[in-house]
């Protein structure tokens, strides 16, 4: 298995290894004589396996060949490797359907209204199938804001605890409490919701429509809950994966979020209102960002929606995306970190995180992060004494 997974100097990604990808991912019957060439080399195909590592696509990446004649041509060795990463996918997912059950049970006893969220709908509703498809790291459950701290007590009392470093913060004004984690059977960390989307885009998804609207869930033959109409999933996946965090700001290709797409509206299909979609995101704002996605899964999916643009603009994001990966790929790791720290002392994330009252909310917000990060560093007494003052101020 080591050539496979191994990443020589020679085993660049480029802009055909993203439309490999999303061919292998999609539709594999129709592939070309040298893209099936790359894939039964196994110096050749390294960037393709190490572009599905870095996205958690494995398990789809199997799924898609296995139901295709390309298996059979393939090498036991990459055969083996899928098939053992398909098989992690799909136990680590049949247990945080369990979690989900456990975490929802509580609620449902103690008479708090649940929406599960996200791609833990998806384990649930047949948007994943097999369930293997999608890597899973968490359960968002989605509780009444008036009920929020009431459950999150509740989760406490049920031996879930804050799965945060020391120092870290969700943020006082966040959607989302911090991610709690059960020391005693635990599969996965659950976040409980008050909104479904940052209280910034909820013009594009409204807390109170996706209450209205929700429909009826089974998660087993005892307990059910609520979940998403398919055109909120939509904009939903989008939102989140573009707006709230930042991949079309940071010029960033969301592939999993990409796929997701994909898997809801194979699965959807006209149960999606697709007007409603391009309303939802018709100001000049969110416009650029919904077309710049909807044209990626076309591009590279080859996914078509009614609501495609007609304009250059989503192909020239696409492009750069792509350029920036293959330009930062040898440190990408090291770039995403940097940027991420950056981002953080930016207004909104700052306010997000410590508030906006008293006076210079935003000099004492940026000031109390310095100091997060300059005691995960070094944490001497005398920055410690100094971070306690700023908490205080």
């Amino acid at each position: 298995m080591q050539a496979v997974t191994q990443h020589t100097p020679q085993a660049k990604i480029t802009e055909q290894t993203f439309i490999d990808m999303g061919m292998w991912l999609t539709h594999p019957e129709q592939h070309n004589s040298e893209q099936l060439i790359t894939l039964l080399d196994e110096d050749a195909r390294l960037p393709l396996i190490t572009l599905v590592n870095t996205y958690w696509l494995g398990g789809a990446l199997h799924n898609s060949l296995k139901k295709s004649n390309v298996w059979q041509t393939l090498d036991q060795e990459l055969k083996d490797y899928l098939t053992e990463l398909e098989q992690f996918y799909n136990q680590r997912n049949q247990g945080i359907k369990q979690e989900a059950i456990f975490a929802c049970q509580i609620l449902k006893d103690n008479d708090i209204p649940v929406v599960i969220l996200k791609g833990s709908a998806s384990l649930f509703n047949g948007v994943f199938k097999p369930i293997s498809n999608r890597f899973m790291t968490d359960i968002d459950l989605l509780v009444p804001e008036d009920k929020w701290q009431q459950a999150t007590q509740l989760f406490h009392q049920h031996g879930y605890t804050q799965s945060l470093e020391e120092l870290d913060n969700i943020g006082v004004n966040h959607h989302h409490a911090p991610p709690l984690f059960r020391q005693q059977g635990g599969h996965c960390c659950v976040e409980l919701h008050r909104w479904a989307l940052k209280e910034k885009y909820k013009d594009i998804l409204s807390t109170n429509d996706v209450w209205q609207q929700a429909i009826n869930l089974p998660l087993s033959e005892d307990l059910a809950v609520l979940q998403m109409v398919p055109t909120q999933q939509i904009l939903l996946t989008i939102a989140h994966s573009e707006l709230s965090h930042t991949a079309y700001q940071d010029t960033i290709i969301d592939w999993r979020q990409l796929y997701n797409l994909a898997a809801l509206v194979t699965t959807h299909g006209n149960q999606i209102d697709w007007q409603q979609v391009l309303v939802k995101f018709d100001n000049k704002d969110y416009l650029p960002v919904l077309h710049a996605h909807l044209f990626a899964a076309e591009k590279l999916l080859r996914l078509q929606t009614p609501i495609a643009a007609s304009n250059d603009l989503p192909q020239q994001h696409l492009a750069e995306c792509i350029n920036l990966y293959v330009k930062r790929q040898s440190g990408s790791e090291k770039y995403g970190h940097i940027k991420k720290v950056l981002n953080g002392y930016g207004a909104e994330s700052i306010l997000i995180v410590y508030g906006n009252k008293g006076r210079f909310p935003l000099l004492v917000g940026r000031l109390k992060h310095f100091y997060h990060h300059l005691n995960k560093l070094i944490r001497p007494k005398y920055v410690k004494r100094l971070i306690q003052r700023i908490k205080n101020s």
